[in-house]
């Protein structure tokens, strides 16, 4: 055969694994409902336990399993792992104040999660982000320590950096002296690669739902209140500041380090992308994603019918909503936010005001 004329085979990500399965769930749940005071306070509380084996991952091959895309590692869908999940569930609902012109009544739910990788076929699988032990959902990156400032000029070059550059966190590489001894570093050398670690999950530890409705007489209000918290997102906006091209090309308004703003969160402009310096950057967008937020407030009014029956009207209500009014996010440089959106602005959530009609014939 002629090596010259023979076909070319190329491969498409996803490559096909004939061998995949479903993913299976064993799960234990335990309810209990309560009621008291004669239904004035009800209580529900779920507890569950989920084991998942066979677990779908989107896994990359290693260049030597000799599948490839145009010499480029190539992915595919593979069944690896266990997870286990606990969860709690509780929902409360009363009846505050129940009288002849007012009402008030509230809904409180809670969830609480606990997930963790409890098995990989191979240990962890870093260009993944799987962890033993850890969440799905993770981030591996570097951790911000903040920007290193001009009194501290020589222990920078320790780094590799200079007065305005990224402090990281370093974790201590091990090497052998003259002896075979094992010998640490102490995390005092160059920013590299090998200085990632995991800084935490997408998924919240615990979620908060509050809604309070009222009346007083043909007056009507709700509010609707609800939490994250112990989640981290990756802040698309904090990033579009660029320390390697010219100040044109990032946004207007934004502190970063000059001799004169030394307590900066960005870095000084003008870092090369091919330095030592440059390492971390990402981490910058890496942040506690926890909030509060204010998520619809309304205010109505239902007119009395006996102003409605010349019109013929049963009932007419006029009211008023606000939608994502206010948040209230607990990092700081999350502020302008929105963290429910996970740190992606392409489609933020905006704040809406509705009024409206509501009319029954």
């Amino acid at each position: 055969m002629d090596l010259r004329h023979a076909p070319v085979v190329q491969f498409s990500a996803p490559y096909g694994n004939p061998s995949i399965g479903w993913e299976k769930s064993y799960n234990t749940n335990i309810g209990v409902d309560a009621s008291f005071l004669n239904g004035r306070i009800n209580l529900a509380v779920d507890l569950s336990n989920t084991n998942t084996k066979g677990l779908l991952f989107k896994r990359t091959l290693p260049i030597t399993a000799g599948v490839t895309m145009w010499g480029s590692p190539i992915n595919t869908w593979q069944n690896i792992g266990e997870t286990n999940n606990k969860n709690l569930e509780v929902m409360l609902n009363t009846q505050n104040i129940v009288t002849k012109d007012f009402t008030w009544s509230t809904v409180t739910t809670l969830t609480v999660n606990k997930e963790k990788i409890v098995k990989l076929p191979d240990g962890d699988i870093i260009a993944e982000s799987l962890f033993k032990g850890k969440p799905i959902r993770a981030f591996y990156n570097y951790k911000y320590l903040g920007i290193w400032s001009e009194a501290e000029t020589d222990e920078a070059k320790l780094y590799g950096c200079v007065p305005g550059d990224i402090k990281l966190a370093t974790n201590p590489i091990i090497t052998k002296d003259v002896d075979g001894n094992d010998v640490s570093d102490n995390g005092v050398h160059k920013y590299s690669e090998k200085d990632k670690m995991y800084l935490g999950s997408k998924n919240p530890d615990w979620y908060l739902g509050f809604q309070n409705n009222f009346t007083y007489r043909n007056f009507d209000a709700s509010i609707f209140m609800m939490a994250r918290c112990g989640q981290m997102l990756q802040s698309d906006l904090i990033t579009r500041y660029n320390p390697t091209t010219s100040l044109e090309n990032s946004p207007s308004g934004i502190s970063y380090w000059t001799p004169e703003n030394q307590d900066a969160y960005l870095p000084r402009p003008g870092i090369h992308s091919s330095t030592s310096q440059y390492y971390g950057w990402s981490s910058l967008a890496l942040r506690d994603g926890s909030f509060i937020k204010i998520k619809n407030i309304t205010l109505g009014y239902t007119l009395p019918k006996s102003l409605l029956k010349s019109a013929h009207m049963e009932k007419l209500r006029v009211y008023a909503t606000a939608y994502n009014p206010f948040i209230f996010a607990f990092d700081k440089q999350m502020k302008g936010q929105d963290p429910e959106r996970e740190g992606s602005d392409n489609f933020p959530l905006t704040k809406e005001f509705v009024f409206g009609v509501n009319v029954t014939f």
